[in-house]
């Protein structure tokens, strides 16, 4: 679906709290509010390391990731981890029970009027100048 071929080298850019967590929690659930960014600001771009360890917290990660290559430069492919509110160290509570929970895979956004391979052809992802890498506040290793 996507023209050029994507760089070995991944770079990770986290939505926090995309979910409605105003119910109340069960059990072991957990929410971060102080992760909470202004609409259209991610933490990132992170590195694996960096990415994972934001994730795994206390035995809990996000009861759902939505994962979605996001862009490129010519060093890095951009991946997009909107990330569920609430955190569970609970295998049943998580979705996307098939694959690899929490995660879900996404397309990359489509071009306007983009039909399928066939009838439009691939398309390019978007080579995007990201801004200045914002530190989770518990984030003490400098971002790359």
């Amino acid at each position: 679906m996507v023209r050029p071929s994507l760089p070995a080298a991944r770079r990770f850019l986290i939505e926090p709290n995309a979910s409605y967590d105003w119910q109340p929690l069960l059990e072991d659930q957990r929410l971060y509010p102080e992760d909470s960014l202004p609409d259209g600001e991610r933490l990132g771009p992170l590195t694996f390391e960096q990415a994972s360890g934001w994730m795994w917290r206390d035995g809990k990660v996000p009861e759902w990731v939505d994962v979605g290559v996001c862009g490129v430069d010519t060093h890095h492919t951009y991946t997009s981890l909107r990330c569920c509110g609430r955190f569970t160290g609970i295998a049943g509570r998580l979705y996307y029970r098939n694959g690899l929970p929490p995660f879900g895979i996404k397309s990359p956004v489509l071009p306007v009027g983009w039909k399928s391979v066939e009838e439009s052809g691939r398309f390019d992802l978007p080579t995007i100048g990201f801004p200045q890498p914002r530190e989770h506040p518990q984030e003490s290793e400098d971002l790359p």
